[in-house]
């Protein structure tokens, strides 16, 4: 009886609210200290973002409407909405313009930041794309036909490898320099992974309807089907 009543004392400790929150996939886990994060910050916005990425001054989302929008990445105010040639289903910032993975077809779009106009298409063989990531002069760009993240050169096309990885869907994909995160929503799983796609930590997530990543400055952000996105810190 002590036994469970120390257990529910120590749960409820856990899965108390709070923007400066630790969370634990297992409290239970050996490893538990180690696969804590925190939520740093917890913005409300007007969008149910998909995808994620960041310019450096505003958050970009590709939402549940296939709009392009910036968001005041403090508050989660809506900035403008980016109008582009097609509906998209990704979102990645190279430094300079944004790429956008489009619905329902096997194609990336490079976009100008200012005005959204057409750079660039990459008619890529084969893929039904969702979220992706820009790091390293490479395209990482979620597959949702072959569950997988395709390693895409921006200047010519090529799909220069595969990565296999552990959840059943990629509902958010980033890279963070070091390691690869994807979004496993049904799950309600974050995977950080190495570059082989070999399973180096898993998060449960900080929310039960978790869409859209993106990584900056040492922090990951994740979305939300409430119109949420958190921002992450770990250690």
């Amino acid at each position: 009886m002590r036994t469970a009543l120390a257990f529910l004392a120590v749960g409820s400790r856990l899965l108390a609210g709070g923007c400066g929150d630790r969370l634990f996939d297992n409290p239970l886990d050996p490893d538990a200290d180690r696969r804590a994060y925190e939520i740093v910050a917890t913005l409300q916005t007007e969008i149910v973002p998909l995808d994620l990425t960041f310019s450096g001054s505003s958050l970009w989302a590709v939402d549940a409407l296939s709009r392009v929008v910036a968001l005041n990445h403090n508050s989660g105010a809506l900035i403008r909405e980016l109008a582009v040639p097609q509906p998209p289903a990704g979102i990645a910032y190279d430094g300079e313009d944004l790429w956008l993975s489009l619905r329902d077809q096997p194609q990336l779009l490079q976009v100008s930041l200012v005005n959204g106009t057409a750079i660039r298409v990459l008619n890529l063989p084969r893929g039904r794309f969702g979220p992706l990531d820009y790091a390293g002069g490479r395209l990482y760009v979620a597959d949702r036909l072959s569950n997988s993240i395709l390693v895409v050169d921006p200047a010519s096309g090529v799909v220069e490898r595969s990565i296999t990885q552990p959840g059943f869907a990629i509902d958010g994909l980033c890279f963070d320099g070091a390691s690869l995160w994807t979004l496993d929503g049904a799950q309600m799983k974050l995977f950080r992974l190495g570059l082989d796609g070999s399973l180096d930590m898993q998060y449960e997530t900080p929310s039960r309807s978790a869409s859209g990543l993106a990584c900056a400055g040492g922090v990951l952000w994740c979305g939300d089907a409430t119109g949420k996105i958190f921002r992450l810190r770990f250690p």
